[in-house]
C-alpha cells in the first residue's frame, strides 16, 4: 500500500512540477522538487494529525496544493527565498546587515510576524513535553498565513511602475522573510521534510 502511495504521488507531484515550472527550472530541480514533495507530502500528511484522533486517509487532500498541505508549506517557503534573490540580496548580505543595523519593526504586519516567530522556542518545548509533533505542523502554516499578511501590507521591493527597475529595498522586511525562511525550513528539518529552494 505504501509502494503504491508513493507511486501515484510521484505521478501527481511529476505532472504538477512541470505544469508549473516548465523552461523555468533544469531537470535535476524538477527532479529534487519531485522528491521533496513526494515524501514530504506523506510524512507531513501523517504527522499532521492528532495522535489521540481517529486518523482519516485522504490521497486528494494530502497532495493539496491549498491549506496544511506539504505541498502548500513548501511551494510558501520557495516564495519567501524568492523575494530575496528578486532584490538581489544573498543570504550573507542579510546577515551582515542585521549585524550592523538595529531592526526597526513599526507596522502591524511585521510585529506580528515577528512575535509569531519568536513563538518558536515555545513550540518546541511543548512538543517536547507532549510528544505530538502536530504541533509543529499546526505553528509551520500558522507562520504561513501571517506571513502572507505580512506580505500583503508591507512591500519589501518597490519598483518603478513604467521601468519596472527596483527603487527601494526595504532591508529590515527583507530581514523578515529571512528570519521566517530559516524558521520553517528548521520546523521542516524537524519533521525529516527535505526543502527546496525553487519549485
Amino acid at each position: 500500500v505504501l509502494r503504491q502511495i508513493v507511486g501515484e504521488a510521484v505521478v501527481s507531484t511529476q505532472s504538477t512540477g512541470e505544469k508549473g515550472g516548465a523552461g523555468l527550472l533544469s531537470e535535476e530541480e524538477i527532479a529534487a522538487c519531485r522528491d521533496a514533495v513526494t515524501y514530504g507530502c506523506i510524512k507531513f500528511a501523517d504527522l499532521s494529525c492528532t495522535r489521540t484522533n481517529d486518523y482519516v486517509f485522504s490521497f486528494d487532500k494530502m497532495l493539496d496544493d491549498k491549506g496544511k498541505t506539504a505541498v502548500y508549506l513548501l511551494y510558501a517557503l520557495t516564495r519567501i527565498r524568492s523575494i530575496a534573490r528578486n532584490a538581489g540580496k544573498s543570504r550573507e548580505e542579510l546577515i551582515d546587515h542585521a549585524k550592523q543595523n538595529p531592526l526597526n519593526l513599526e507596522h502591524e504586519a511585521e510585529l506580528k510576524l515577528a512575535k509569531m516567530l519568536l513563538r518558536f522556542a515555545e513550540v518546541i518545548e511543548e512538543i517536547t513535553d507532549t510528544l505530538q509533533p502536530h504541533t509543529l505542523c499546526n505553528y509551520l502554516y500558522d507562520i504561513s498565513t501571517v506571513f502572507t499578511f505580512f506580505y500583503d501590507n508591507c512591500y519589501c521591493i518597490q519598483k518603478d511602475r513604467e521601468t519596472g527597475e527596483i527603487v527601494k529595498i526595504h532591508m529590515d522586511r527583507l530581514l523578515l522573510c529571512e528570519a521566517t525562511a530559516q524558521v520553517m525550513e528548521k520546523c521542516f528539518d524537524l519533521l525529516g521534510i527535505r526543502t527546496v529552494s525553487r519549485m
